[in-house]
């Protein structure tokens, strides 16, 4: 059964609090929490004539604030920092002398209720800032960043070979194992012991080396099936994890939507989604990633203002793509000694076109040392959406698109920041839902950080 606990405080406890109050970012954050949104999100899941007493979901769900908040883990650290903070039990309505939850108790709440009830308050947050003309749909940013999952690979427990693990122990069973006769002359213990037998080691070290792996998308975890891996950024390796992405408004720079992924580059098939919904000459400032040609064409389909660089292929050193005019007549290519290349083949998946110059024309070309290192000489693919390219790289020439780059390096990418400040680069728990409930606390949190900080301002009207 749904219970909430008594708001009477004794009076011991109403004087401690008096004399050590509350920070005043966390006394505002207090009077904006939504306690009847969460208890309505909440008592779909609690019988309302069976079952003993619940815990209070609104102290739970303080609770579950305040861990991201202070970037505490572990659920007997955030216990433990309850009992001898007094900030935290002021903030969560309990008195020096109530009775905390135990670590069961807000380990089944998170599990069965937390990623409802904190969707819920997500959306409380968006929809007051919304109706207060604090976020603008005109113009978004939307990134994303990897989040490492509790979880690794164990060739011993999971399932990265091509041939089932219980295949590879049969097969293992069946290998000579290596036996030491003890005599009983020898043993001068009671017990008397025949045989000892030794694993050989390395028969199964040979046997596993042996495996052929499978593809690292492939590969899971025991520790949390749902993870995938991630691309490495920056230089850093793949990890099992999820990829977070923030759909971020220009105006006050409040977070409007967040959004997982388990499957690694999910992110243009998600910004394609966003594109559906995006209104005509609505602007989005994103990064090269989501440059392709698919996304450009469909956005030009939708009026919608893409701020995005294109990604470059060009070795350092030689000429670009640019350096050589494309000919719409002829179909052909003139490179940047005037030389024709001519149309040879055609991809059958993607339809790109690849255009190279006749045999032997490259080798006595003077310019061949700044142009190419292939041996049959230089070539160039041409996209089928290079029209849409073209376009594209004279939109990122014009101030709209330098100013909404600049903006989302700033903006999107202090985002990620901050989160990561609030525990955002490891997801906690196990599992796609909670990966989701985690990133819409984290963003939960940032939009009530920003908004205080623009109210202490006077930026609010």
């Amino acid at each position: 059964m749904l219970r909430r606990r008594d708001s009477d405080i004794d009076w011991i406890s109403a004087l401690v609090y008096r004399v050590l109050p509350l920070s005043p970012e966390l006394q505002r954050i207090n009077e904006l929490f939504p306690e009847e949104t969460i208890v309505e999100a909440a008592r779909p899941f609690y019988d309302d004539d069976m079952g003993r007493p619940s815990e209070d979901p609104v102290v739970l769900t303080k609770l579950l604030f305040l861990s991201f908040f202070f970037n505490i883990s572990g659920d007997l650290n955030i216990l433990q920092t309850l009992q001898y903070r007094i900030d935290w039990r002021q903030f969560c309505g309990l008195s020096l002398f109530d009775f905390l939850p135990d670590r069961t108790t807000l380990v089944k709440f998170r599990s069965r209720v937390g990623s409802a009830v904190i969707a819920a308050w997500f959306e409380d947050v968006v929809d007051t800032l919304k109706g207060q003309g604090l976020i603008d749909d005109r113009h978004r940013f939307f990134d994303g960043t990897p989040a490492k999952a509790r979880a690794r690979i164990s060739p011993y427990r999971d399932e990265i070979y091509t041939e089932p693990l219980e295949s590879i122990a049969t097969r293992l069973a069946e290998l000579p194992s290596g036996t030491v006769e003890l005599t009983p002359e020898l043993n001068p213990s009671p017990v008397q012991l025949t045989k000892t037998t030794y694993s050989v080691d390395q028969h199964e070290a040979k046997t596993r080396r042996e495996q052929p792996m499978k593809p690292v998308a492939e590969r899971r975890s025991a520790g949390d099936p749902e993870a995938y891996f991630q691309r490495g950024k920056h230089g850093k390796t793949s990890e099992l994890g999820y990829e977070i992405f923030f759909t971020t408004d220009s105006k006050q720079l409040f977070i409007e939507d967040v959004d997982v992924s388990a499957e690694a580059c999910q992110g243009q098939t998600i910004f394609m989604e966003k594109l559906k919904q995006s209104c005509p000459q609505q602007e989005w400032s994103v990064d090269a990633e989501f440059s392709t040609g698919q996304i450009l064409e469909f956005a030009e389909t939708q009026q919608v203002i893409l701020n995005t660089p294109l990604r470059t292929s060009a070795s350092t050193g030689l000429f670009a793509k640019s350096e050589c005019v494309y000919l719409a007549a002829s179909d052909a290519y003139t490179c940047p000694n005037q030389q024709m290349l001519s149309h040879v083949s055609t991809n059958g998946k993607t339809e790109d076109k690849t255009y190279r110059a006749a045999k032997g024309v490259c080798d006595a070309c003077p310019l061949r040392e700044q142009c190419t290192t292939s041996k049959t000489g230089r070539s160039v693919t041409r996209s089928t959406y290079e029209e849409q390219f073209a376009r594209q790289r004279d939109h990122e020439k014009t101030p709209q698109a330098v100013m909404g780059r600049v903006l989302r390096g700033i903006i999107a990418e202090g985002k990620f920041g901050e989160a990561l400040r609030h525990g955002l680069k490891v997801i906690r728990y196990v599992g796609k839902t909670m990966a989701v409930m985690q990133s819409q606390l984290v963003a939960t949190i940032l939009n009530l950080k920003r908004f205080i900080r623009l109210e202490q301002a006077g930026a609010l009207t």
